[in-house]
């Protein structure tokens, strides 16, 4: 576990609990309270997806809060910033695990990061399930966790993991009615693309160009997946980031505009205000405590 900020922590997936191959757990979510106390606000460098079982209060993925209710379903992907915002912590099951133990053994590597429900631009990551979806999704994590108490058998896991993944994929689709045709294999690349170059890369052109397309035709397919165009993709990638430095760190604004490549700081200032509607510094001052 490291330290990312004054007040913000990233969890990291232990892998001396089962070994460095069973990177995968079910928890109870009440046993976590003592680190959602301590550290309300923090990151995780895996997956997580958490059914609530009983409970009340808020919980907030990347600034935007969901309510703490029975069948609620939360989806996290690695590096979203993560509140818990209760009185009491709530009953519920938490399924995590490191995307290496799916997709390292598949033939589509890419199979984690096409779920609908992680980082998806049309819907929330949130999904609030029937009684009979929350029993059926249930049985599913307490078979996961008894195969985990007893064989730890890997091969098993894989499957109850790809199950839950797919099983939820369809109900997550349904649900929002977000179209079924698989996302444009280019638009994954642009994706991965902009996670690996945004802070120095801010230009459309230089992802077409790694695409081998024209930047136009990159506009179209990225706007048609996600209902914005891949400049304004790139730019809300940078302006997530630059909430996250201002509230989780003490970086001065002009460090974190050089941390995400803006040499004119300036500028950056006048984009995230034209972005947020505030200032750096008055989103800053907006979080304080």
């Amino acid at each position: 576990m490291g330290k990312t900020g004054t007040d913000c922590k990233t969890f990291g997936f232990s892998r001396r609990k089962y070994g460095s191959e069973l990177l995968i757990d079910l928890i109870r979510l009440e046993s976590l309270e003592k680190y959602n106390r301590k550290t309300p606000r923090h990151f995780l460098s895996f997956y997580d997806i958490t059914l609530i079982q009983e409970g009340a209060g808020k919980f907030a993925l990347d600034d935007i809060d969901f309510p703490v209710e029975t069948n609620q379903l939360y989806f996290t992907a690695p590096a979203q910033v993560r509140e818990w915002k209760v009185a009491e912590s709530p009953r519920g099951l938490v399924l995590i695990f490191e995307e290496e133990f799916l997709c390292s053994f598949f033939s589509d590597p890419l199979f984690v990061r096409n779920l609908s429900f992680f980082r998806n631009k049309l819907a929330p990551p949130q999904l609030k399930l029937s009684d009979e979806q929350g029993r059926y999704l249930t049985n599913l994590l307490l078979q996961i966790e008894r195969e985990i108490e007893a064989s730890k058998e890997t091969h098993l896991l894989r499957a109850l993991l790809y199950q839950a993944l797919a099983w939820l994929n369809n109900v997550y689709r349904s649900a929002y009615q977000l179209p079924q045709k698989p996302q444009n294999p280019r638009v994954t690349r642009f994706f991965e693309l902009v996670e690996n170059h945004y802070c120095a890369e801010h230009v459309t052109s230089f992802y077409a160009e790694e695409l081998c397309i024209t930047s136009g035709y990159l506009n179209e397919l990225v706007k048609s997946e996600t209902g914005v165009s891949a400049k304004q993709y790139i730019i809300n990638r940078l302006i997530t980031e630059a909430r996250k430095l201002l509230q989780f760190s003490e970086l001065p604004v002009s460090e974190i505009a050089w941390k995400l490549g803006f040499e004119d700081s300036s500028y950056f200032v006048r984009l995230f205000r034209n972005e947020t509607g505030v200032s750096p510094l008055a989103f800053r001052k907006s979080k304080m405590p």
